[in-house]
């Protein structure tokens, strides 16, 4: 597999985490993330399953746009896959977007559907481009586009998302609604506005991302020890969210880790 990262200039990296350049043979399940995607598909249509037996699937060809995933999805390439991810920050697809990102949730949406004509104009300009740096140059401009039209996020929901993630913090929804004077209601909404989900998943979904990376390159026998430190209550609650999320077992997924050297690079995304 071929894996290039690329940070986006100011202003795009207020939003922007990264555009990524994946290329490789692109068959696994992909775990839940914080924040959404947008994906430039450069080679062979891609499927999407809708089952966990990889029989039954819906094409996505050029460009698409992932809403939040709050559980495994099962993907795989036609062939060789060369593949462009924007991944947001989690509050970063809205800009770009300037829909509730609720409506997105759990889903794949082509870009056909909200850029038209403009997101096949970029596909094709990708296409042209023979260098990797002018591809991302061709994405970063495209979004830069869509960032001049659009409103920003919510600031108050920026600073409490902010200490929702901080795990020095270990303020709970409630205690960050007292501290911003605001009701759960209100927060709620907001959030699913702004992330696409309700505070209470996007603090599990970022609990999920911090054990996926510390797991990935650790041993089984550690996991015990992990599950305190991520300040489960006990095992079987850090076993059982876990499989939540994933489908697999804590003990599974090192396993699946130490056979596939790409999961410590792209933990989120397990390859068959």
């Amino acid at each position: 597999m071929k894996y290039q990262k690329h940070i986006p200039k100011f202003p795009l990296d207020n939003y922007v985490d990264s555009i990524i350049y994946i290329e490789g043979n692109n068959k696994g399940t992909g775990l839940p993330k914080t924040a959404m995607s947008l994906n430039f598909n450069l080679e062979d249509s891609f499927k999407l399953f809708t089952d966990k037996q990889f029989t039954h699937y819906i094409d996505y060809k050029k460009h698409w746009v992932a809403g939040l995933q709050t559980k495994p999805t099962n993907v795989e390439s036609y062939g060789i896959s060369k593949m462009l991810v924007v991944q947001f920050k989690t509050l970063g697809a809205f800009v770009f977007l300037n829909d509730p990102l609720h409506y997105y949730a759990d889903n794949y949406i082509s870009l056909d559907n909200i850029f038209n004509k403009e997101a096949d104009e970029t596909w094709e300009q990708l296409q042209e481009a023979q260098f990797l740096n002018e591809k991302f140059l061709i994405v970063e401009n495209f979004l830069y586009r869509k960032l001049l039209k659009n409103k920003l996020p919510n600031k108050k929901l920026i600073a409490m998302i902010e200490i929702l993630f901080d795990n020095r913090t270990n303020l709970s929804i409630n205690e960050i609604c007292k501290q911003f004077n605001i009701s759960r209601k209100h927060l709620n909404d907001l959030s699913k506005e702004y992330a696409g989900v309700s505070p209470k998943m996007l603090s599990s979904l970022n609990r999920l991302q911090t054990t996926l990376k510390t797991i990935s390159s650790s041993k089984s026998e550690k996991l015990t020890n992990l599950a305190y430190e991520l300040e489960y209550f006990d095992q079987a609650h850090f076993n059982n969210d876990f499989k939540r999320f994933t489908n697999l077992k804590p003990t599974e997924y090192v396993k699946l880790a130490e056979q596939n050297p790409t999961m410590k690079i792209v933990p989120h995304f397990i390859p068959f």
